[in-house]
Order: structure tokens, then C-alpha cells, then sequence
């Protein structure tokens, strides 16, 4: 079989400028200034039924009943596997300014999401949209 060519994959870069966060005497700080992630363009169901099942979990909040509790660990396993699935790169780096491993790794990669903080989960998560966005021609 002759070599083929990588398909190619519709992508949006988004800068992490925006993500910021406040402390608790009101200074701002952008962990991820200068950095971006590229995301697959599109949305699988797979991720729309992930994060409608986060939103689901957000309404429950400390009222969750133990099943709750373990169906939480498995929406949250989805959630984290969709947007695996959804970031082509990235240039992300930790506290420490070391880079974190990039998507082609996918398993240091999904550990990764697994250990980073609430806000950048959501930051993550709410930009997914952007690739879904449809252009007109």
C-alpha cells in the first residue's frame, strides 16, 4: 500500500490571554498569557453529551447523592476524554513554566487534564465551542 497523506484536520488556534484568575486581594494573573491551544474544528455528540452531563452535574452541586457521586467520576472521565479528543496542540506550561506534554502523547496528555486546576478545565471547556463555530462561505 502506498504512503498516504495525513488527512487534514480543520482547526482553530486560541490564545489562553483571556484566562484569567483573581486572587484574593483583586490581582488579576493570566497562568497561560503568551500560550494557545489548537482545537479540532467541530463538535462529535460525544462531546455535546460530556458536557451536557457537566452542566447536569453543576445543578446538582452539593446535593449529590452517593450514586450521584459515581456517576460524577464517569461524566467526568467522558468530559476529559472529549476534550482530549478536541485539542490538536498546545503550548500550555505548568506553574513552574515547564511544558506540559503535548496531545500526541495521549496518555501523559489526558493525566495532564486529569491534574489541571477547576478554572483551567473551564476555560478549556468553553472555548471547545469555538471550533464548532460554522464559517459561511
Amino acid at each position: 500500500m502506498a504512503d498516504r497523506e495525513r488527512k487534514y484536520v480543520p482547526s482553530i488556534v486560541v490564545p489562553s490571554d483571556d484566562l484569567v484568575i483573581v486572587d484574593d486581594e483583586g490581582k488579576e494573573h493570566r497562568p497561560h498569557a503568551g500560550e494557545w491551544v489548537r482545537f479540532r474544528k467541530g463538535m462529535p455528540l460525544s462531546i455535546m453529551r460530556a458536557m451536557t452531563g457537566a452542566a447536569e452535574l453543576a445543578n446538582i452541586g452539593e446535593n449529590m447523592t452517593p450514586g450521584q457521586a459515581g456517576d460524577a467520576q464517569a461524566l467526568l472521565a467522558d468530559l476529559i476524554d472529549a476534550i482530549a479528543q478536541q485539542i490538536l496542540d498546545w503550548n500550555w506550561t505548568d506553574a513552574d513554566w515547564q511544558p506540559h506534554p503535548r496531545p500526541a502523547d495521549a496518555a501523559a496528555f489526558r493525566e495532564v487534564l486529569w491534574r489541571l486546576e477547576d478554572y483551567e478545565m473551564k476555560w478549556l471547556q468553553s472555548h471547545l465551542a469555538d471550533g464548532a463555530k460554522v464559517e459561511k462561505n
